[in-house]
């Protein structure tokens, strides 16, 4: 006679039978038409667990390695049913403290039952009004039990069995699982539980060492740039949640685009399998690691398969809100860690508001005109001047190829990237996506600081190989030199689909002749193909080059490369662009707080040579208080400098105490600012707009443009 069993014992034994259960629920529930769902989602549902694969429906939790348990044993639904398995009668109270402790750190958006079982005995709780009420106890075929045969303890149990069985009907009928329309609240609260998992990372982490990776270094100092206040152990977490942060985006992302059931969760995390990339390398870093150790491969692939499961509780053919993802990134990151590093959303009615008043104040029409954000964030500047150009009259794609975003945060860029790729689906209905979005990632003040933001040797080697064909090849120096705005953006977005295509073929084994063969043959009907074509046949007839591809992709992957090459062309032709709106809420850091490091440094040297030493005997006191400004004083002055000189606009969101607050003089900033503005002839108007962001702040915008017919002093 058993009586005793072990956790796992019990563990694949409940989840059998509820397995089972949830197989018969759905069945019956199908020629009732009760179930509400997708036509595509029932038969998925079905499908699935008659192929016993049950990532659809549940999901088993691992037992942590160390620390609190953060999660329920298993998890139905993705989370809408949360199970805790006890092997004693009198743990099932400790296990309803341990199910109101899960709801209330992750589950408390989605959860709508709770189970506290041993096999045997069982509990069941309905989720209401932030409690746990308790809606029935059942016992199993004690005779059973104690033969060593749990899942006949609980098919023998008719009540028990039936109560399940309803348990399951209702959550499915009542709860919006697998039909939640994807705006950004639901998108928070169905993935907000994978917030768990980032021990997990922390730990893989810890285990090879990634904190002495170029990656993981290249990150490190890029965000030390203007979030020097963090600490090692801060920079960890922040690390290890964008990396989870960037699965979830292209778990989502998949979904926008309709292709989260043609892909395995472990490739669609890894950013495999899109037309057009949105990640880079930064946050793949994992995907190393996976290529040669089976340990850690499980471990990603269980939170793949988390975030999966969560993905398929969405509609994704109900139309997608843009800006998805804002609600996401705000909510993961620790408030105290998001107000230190000054990651704050622009708020939708202060866009509004900047646009409504740069169009009334200069008359302005977005119709035709290249718009640029250098510190794009999640792009929603970007997306809300898109719906302007639509509104105005202009063709989508032509619209699409006239907005470019920027920031160096590899998380932005990759969520930036996404949503401009959403908001064109959504608003010219059913077209292809015209190419590879312009959203860069790097350092707005790289090429005017001589700092860029560096990633591993290898791509080193490469930018070099490209810039000095870009700068010193008769040919392309003269086809480029005489393209238009919108025809450079074109070509950045052909250059980087074309060495997306063979980085892909490489990566897949493809041998690097049958490539290049590829590449020859290829036919070009006009000079902008034909270019391309060119250039890319030059890196590849180098050896050196090619050798430096080949690493890349055996270290970190195939698909994450041809952004930073993109960027890095972008960086260097910035000045040619001349957007001409430039819509932007730039990081926020006083200069006498830059970071003690060599861009700090060269920031300091820039703003003396360029300004301090230039107007210092012009206005008293501004080598004085020149440190007394911030960084997005710098952002306005090197905007300026690139803007159309026929027809430039900005429109600019800057802390209060260096722009402009009502009935204060104070705050010696402002002479750095009014410096800028003298130095570029510009006109417009400074509106207070309070503490816009909620974080204490106060903020101004600044609506200004050139004087027309006015150059620059510079």
């Amino acid at each position: 006679m058993q009586t005793n069993y072990t956790h796992d014992e019990l563990t694949a034994s409940i989840d059998r039978v509820l397995m089972a259960i949830i197989k018969d629920a759905i069945e019956n529930l199908i020629p009732e038409g009760d179930l509400g769902l997708p036509y595509y989602k029932i038969k998925l549902l079905k499908d699935s667990l008659d192929k016993k694969v049950y990532v659809t429906v549940r999901r088993i939790n691992r037992p942590p390695t160390s620390g609190t348990k953060e999660k329920p044993d298993i998890e139905i639904f993705g989370g809408h049913i949360i199970v805790e398995i006890k092997t004693k009668e009198s743990d099932l109270e400790s296990g309803k403290k341990q199910l109101e402790r899960y709801l209330r750190k992750y589950y408390k958006d989605v959860a709508k039952a709770g189970i506290v079982t041993t096999g045997l005995h069982w509990v069941i709780y309905r989720y209401t009004k932030d409690k746990l009420v308790e809606i029935g106890r059942y016992k199993g075929n004690e005779k059973e039990y104690r033969s060593g045969s749990i899942e006949r303890t609980i098919i023998l149990e008719k009540d028990l069995c039936e109560a399940l069985s309803n348990l399951v009907r209702n959550v499915l009928i009542q709860s919006n699982a697998y039909r939640y329309p994807p705006t950004p609240d639901n998108i928070f609260k169905v993935f907000y539980t994978v917030i768990a998992d980032v021990s997990d990372i922390l730990r893989i982490m810890d285990e090879y060492n990634i904190r002495n990776k170029a990656i993981y270094l290249s990150y490190k100092e890029i965000l030390l740039r203007i979030y020097s206040e963090l600490s090692d152990n801060e920079l960890d977490i922040l690390f290890a949640t964008h990396t989870i942060l960037q699965m979830i985006v292209n778990m989502a992302f998949a979904g926008a685009m309709g292709s989260l059931e043609k892909m395995t969760p472990l490739r669609i995390c890894a950013g495999e399998g899109f037309k057009y990339d949105i990640t880079v390398p930064h946050l793949l870093w994992w995907k190393e690691i996976i290529r040669s150790d089976s340990k850690a491969k499980d471990v990603i692939s269980e939170i793949c398969d988390d975030i999966y499961s969560k993905a398929l509780l969405f509609d994704w053919t109900l139309p997608i809100v843009e800006d998805v993802f804002s609600h996401l990134y705000e909510d993961f990151i620790d408030r105290v860690l998001r107000y230190k590093i000054g990651e704050y959303y622009t708020p939708w009615w202060l866009i509004e508001f900047i646009i409504m008043t740069m169009k009334k104040h200069f008359k302005l029409n977005f119709n035709g005109k290249i718009v640029f954000d250098p510190a794009c964030g999640s792009g929603r500047f970007l997306v809300r001047a898109f719906h302007e150009k639509i509104d105005s009259g202009e063709d989508p794609r032509k619209a699409y190829y006239e907005i470019i975003g920027l920031d160096i945060n590899p998380l932005a860029t990759a969520i930036a990237r996404a949503e401009v790729m959403i908001a064109f689906s959504r608003i010219a209905d059913k077209q292809e996506i015209p190419g590879s979005p312009l959203i860069f990632w790097g350092d707005f003040l790289s090429s005017e600081i001589g700092l860029h933001a560096e990633l591993v040797d290898q791509l080193k080697v490469m930018l070099n190989k490209l810039s000095y064909l870009i700068f010193h090849d008769k040919r392309i120096m003269t086809y480029l030199s005489n393209l238009e705005q919108n025809k450079l953006l074109v070509f950045l977005s052909r250059l980087e689909e074309r060495l997306a295509q063979i980085f892909r073929k490489l990566g897949r084994g493809e041998h690097f002749n049958d490539v290049l063969l590829h590449i020859k043959k290829l036919q070009v009907y006009n000079l902008m193909d034909n270019t391309i074509k060119y250039l890319i046949l030059n890196i590849l007839e180098d050896s050196g080059f090619i050798g430096n591809i080949i690493k890349l992709i055996e270290e970190y992957g195939d698909e994450i490369w041809a952004i930073p090459i993109s960027s890095h062309i972008f960086m260097t032709f910035i000045s040619k662009v001349r957007p001409n709106i430039v819509l932007t809420n730039p990081p926020w850091l006083k200069l006498s707080e830059l970071p003690k490091s060599k861009w700090g440094d060269n920031v300091k040297a820039y703003i003396k040579d360029k300004i301090v030493n230039k107007y210092r005997l012009n206005i008293p006191g501004l080598s004085k208080v020149s440190m007394a400004g911030d960084i997005s004083t710098l952002f306005l002055f090197v905007i300026m400098n690139i803007l159309n000189k026929e027809e430039g606009y900005v429109g600019i969101v800057m802390p209060a105490e260096q722009s402009y607050s009502p009935r204060s003089p104070h705050g010696v900033g402002k002479i750095f600012t009014y410096t800028v503005l003298l130095e570029n002839n510009a006109e417009g108007a400074a509106i207070y707009v309070g503490d816009a962001f909620k974080h204490g702040r106060n903020a101004t915008v600044l609506v200004v443009r050139r004087r027309k017919g006015i150059d620059s002093k510079n």
